[in-house]
C-alpha cells in the first residue's frame, strides 16, 4: 500500500524572517505569488499524499483560516496544536501521541522547496526497513573555498561550491510509527532520536540530487524565489 499521509511541522514563529512574521506563521510568509505552505502543498499532491497533519503553534489561526480543511487545495488537512512544544522533539510526540497514523508516513518542515519524489524515498525506505530515514544532499559552502599549495599559495579558489561528500539534513523525513518510542519527551529530534537511531543501526540516508532550498531568513528567501522562477521556466 502506497504511503499517502504527511505531518508538517508548522509552528515556527520565524525571528529571523521579521518583520514578515509579526502577524502570521513562518509557512505562510509570501514567496512569489502564494503562501510558501502552498507551494509545499502543490508538491504533496503531485506526490499523491492525500492526508495532510500540520501541527501547529504561533499564529496558528492565520495558517488554519487560509487552508481550512484543504478541500479547495485538494489535499484532506487535520490540525494538531502543539502549543508548548519547544524543540521538533516535542513536536512529533505530540503528533504522534494526538493523531491515528500509519504504520509509515512522510514528516517534514515547513519551509523547503524540492523536487524529491515521494515515491522514490517510499520504496528506498521499505527496502532497508529503518525506523527513520532522513532525505540528505549535497552541502552548498556559503563561503568561497581556497585550495592551498606549497609554501601558502593558492592553487584554486572555488566561489560557494556544493560539497558532494559532505551532506546535509534537508528536514524531510519517512517514519516508521515505532520511532515514537525514541521520541524525547523534551529535546529536538536532530540531537537525541537521530542519534540514537544511528549508534541502532536504525537511520537510513536517502540521498537527492535535484531541486532543494530551505528558507531561514530574507536573504533565502530572496534565493528561493529565484530558484523557483527559474524552475517554472525549466
Amino acid at each position: 500500500m502506497k504511503v499517502e499521509t504527511a505531518i508538517i511541522l508548522a509552528g515556527g514563529k520565524g525571528f529571523r524572517m521579521l518583520p514578515f512574521t509579526l502577524d502570521k506563521p513562518k509557512t505562510m510568509v509570501m514567496v512569489l505569488d502564494k503562501p510558501m505552505i502552498e507551494w509545499i502543498l502543490i508538491w504533496l499532491r503531485k506526490n499523491k499524499i492525500k492526508r495532510l497533519v500540520l501541527s501547529v503553534d504561533y499564529k496558528k489561526e492565520v495558517l488554519m483560516k487560509h487552508l481550512g480543511n484543504g478541500k479547495n487545495f485538494g489535499i484532506r488537512i487535520i490540525y494538531n496544536d502543539h502549543s508548548g512544544a519547544k524543540e521538533t522533539g516535542d513536536a512529533f510526540r505530540s503528533v504522534l501521541e494526538n493523531i491515528h497514523l500509519p504504520k509509515y508516513f512522510f514528516a517534514m518542515n515547513s519551509d523547503q522547496f524540492t523536487d524529491l519524489s515521494l515515491r522514490d524515498l517510499e520504496l528506498h525506505h521499505k527496502k532497508y526497513r529503518p525506523v527513520a530515514t532522513i532525505v540528505t544532499c549535497p552541502t552548498r559552502h556559503p563561503y568561497g573555498v581556497v585550495k592551498l599549495g606549497h609554501d601558502h599559495s593558492i592553487e584554486d579558489f572555488l566561489e560557494k561550491p556544493i560539497l558532494e561528500d559532505v551532506l546535509m539534513n534537508t528536514g524531510i523525513y519517512m517514519f516508521d510509527k515505532e520511532i515514537l518510542k525514541y521520541l524525547p519527551k523534551h529535546g529536538s529530534i536532530e540531537r537525541t532520536t537521530f542519534k540514537k537511531l544511528a549508534k541502532m543501526g536504525k537511520l537510513r540516508s536517502y540521498v537527492h540530487k535535484g531541486l532543494f532550498t530551505t528558507v531561514n531568513d530574507q536573504k533565502d528567501l530572496k534565493e528561493a524565489e529565484k530558484i523557483l522562477k527559474n524552475h517554472r521556466q525549466t
